[in-house]
């Protein structure tokens, strides 16, 4: 255990990075990198983003930054004419940095830092090649991780590492207003209202949702919007919004910044004065905007070197999500991994060339693949990835969980906020109090052929509200709509006839067959008949055997019976 004082880095404590460890420095900005890039040895920084590879080779005169547009003659060419190699690389751009170093013994000549070691797990799912250079890692001679917010890995070969954490004797704890939501927009605007001075800076990982709060709230002249290439050209080519840039700069920002995951781990943030800061997460609208307390909202937090003036983290809850333990997770990757491993087992012993063609299909798609390196060895930050991601997730269920995760976060100061307000409230009360079921159903129907924009975020959140309701008449509406419902006066069984029909889903006899007939039930052969011919007559449809009581043994497990004085058949479950 390290312990800083207040003011010191970790330059102040120790000479340089030990080999063979993971350090947890806990305190993002207490210069983990710059110790570093200090240190006089040769070293390569493997970090996770373009913007602070930029940020830091402007601080840094000797600091060689490779990324995308660096060619490999460039890297020679600085290690013939440097005598002290310091080079900052991009994961994708680490096979680079090797075939410059052709005639140089990279393992011996080099210390390999693994910075914001963290994003090999949180990133690996949508950006594989991030953990390209852990295939070489562990032969370097001198090599080290680090992160303010690691993540623990399972991959064997970390066993024999030492953990070094830092810690502080002062309060470090980041005060920070938690806010709950039914309606992001309206608590956005509430924020908005409360914060009409200074700069607010907005980490959302999705810029259609930036986009949609800069035009919501009249503010795209006010705005810039900080993200990925990709992500720029998508703001200017279908919005369209020029004010997007893919590296920061303090002249371009405006009074309302917004930034992607692009910038939310690693990066300075140096300004000359403390902005307001506001995380933003709504599952509904896109999954990439769930934040991980443990790391995302911690490094978001960092960011800024001459720190906040407040931190805000507006989010909703999602109460359908599944929950899954982490001993649950582990359990069904495993018996991915047994399934996989069969199916290999029969690839390799196929006698024919078609079984193993379809063997080898089968493999490509099979769950287990996506946790396998391309040359098919085991990805381990694949598999921490997928259980990371779900147990996140979990704690977006329910407001008490949220509130749990940040009173248990060491980096924490929360006070918790409500912005419960939703004017639909009013309506579902009245759809509540109605007298009977007929009543209800024709006040939602109402309701729903009343919204405007149906599609909006708004609307499906009433929307949502009205199917906990009454899910029936919710998908009654949507399918058939309110004049067809109104000519079926509201009765279910015709209703849900008509949406058979019109829905063409599967099977429509089998659905139409178990809309009349009910498991445990008794029928007469004569009811049994007359509902078949007539279902059959509604699709049109002319069996080529005559429609005899006995095949309503096509659908059920069936056994004879008398129903009064008449033969039927009781059924006993279904088939089909």
């Amino acid at each position: 255990m390290i312990t800083l004082h207040k003011g010191q880095y970790l330059s102040d404590v120790m000479s340089e990075i030990p080999s063979d460890c993971i350090l947890s420095k806990r305190i993002p900005g207490c210069g983990a990198t710059t110790l570093e890039l200090e240190t006089q040895r040769n070293s390569i920084i493997v970090v996770p983003n373009v913007p602070v590879i930029k940020s830091k080779c402007g601080k840094y005169s000797n600091l060689l930054g490779v990324y995308e547009d660096v060619t490999t003659d460039k890297i020679r060419n600085y290690l013939t004419n440097n005598r002290l190699h310091k080079i900052m690389t991009t994961p994708e751009s680490f096979g680079k940095v090797k075939t410059a170093c052709s005639g140089i013994d990279i393992y011996n000549h080099f210390f390999l830092l693994m910075d914001e070691c963290h994003q090999l797990i949180k990133d690996v799912d949508y950006r594989t090649d991030i953990v390209l250079p852990m295939n070489d890692f562990f032969n370097f001679k001198g090599k080290a991780l680090v992160s303010a917010t690691p993540i623990g890995f399972s991959d064997p070969r970390f066993k024999e590492f030492e953990t070094v954490e830092v810690s502080a004797d002062y309060d470090y704890r980041q005060e920070i207003a938690v806010t709950h939501t039914y309606n992001i927009h309206k608590a956005i605007s509430e924020y908005l209202d409360n914060h009409t001075e200074g700069t607010v800076c907005f980490f959302v990982n999705s810029v259609v949702m930036i986009y949609s709060i800069m035009k919501q709230f009249g503010i795209l002249e006010d705005s810039t919007v900080y993200c990925a290439p990709k992500s720029r050209l998508k703001l200017k080519n279908e919005y369209p919004f020029d004010n997007a840039y893919n590296d920061w700069n303090a002249d371009t920002m405006k009074k309302y910044n917004f930034f992607t995951g692009r910038f939310f781990t690693a990066f300075d943030l140096d300004l000359p004065y403390q902005p307001d800061l506001v995380m933003v997460t709504d599952p509904y609208n896109s999954e990439y905007t769930i934040l991980d307390i443990d790391t995302d909202c911690i490094q978001i937090c960092g960011r800024f070197r001459n720190g906040i003036k407040s931190a805000t983290h507006i989010y909703r809850v999602n109460p359908e999500m599944v929950i899954q333990s982490k001993e649950q997770i582990e359990k069904q990757i495993s018996e991915q991994e047994f399934a996989y491993n069969l199916i290999q087992t029969l690839y390799n012993s196929a006698d024919y060339k078609e079984y193993r063609n379809a063997f080898g299909e089968i493999l490509e798609t099979a769950p287990f693949r996506k946790y396998l390196y391309p040359d098919f060895t085991k990805n381990w930050f694949a598999i921490d990835n997928g259980i990371n991601s779900v147990l996140v997730n979990n704690r977006y269920q329910s407001r008490q969980e949220m509130m749990d995760w940040y009173n248990g976060c060491h980096f924490f100061n929360p006070t918790f906020e409500n912005c419960g307000y939703n004017e639909n409230d009013e309506k579902l009360k009245i759809v509540k109090a109605a007298r009977s079921v007929k009543d209800k159903r024709r006040k939602m129907v109402q309701l729903l052929d009343e919204m405007e924009n149906p599609d909006s975020e708004y609307a499906l959140d009433f929307i949502n509200d009205m199917r906990k309701i009454d899910q029936f008449i919710v998908e009654a509406f949507e399918t058939l709509g309110k004049e067809r419902i109104e000519e079926l006066k509201y009765v279910e069984k015709k209703i849900r006839e008509e949406m058979i029909l019109t829905q063409r889903k599967g099977n429509k006899v089998v659905r139409l067959v178990k809309n009349i007939f009910k498991v445990g039930n008794r029928y007469s052969n004569e009811k049994i008949v007359n509902e078949l011919t007539r279902i059959f007559a509604m699709l049109n449809m002319h069996p080529e055997e005559d429609i005899e009581p006995k095949l309503i043994m096509l659908y059920y497990r069936a056994s004879s019976c008398w129903v009064g004085k008449k033969r039927g058949y009781q059924l006993i479950s279904e088939i089909v």
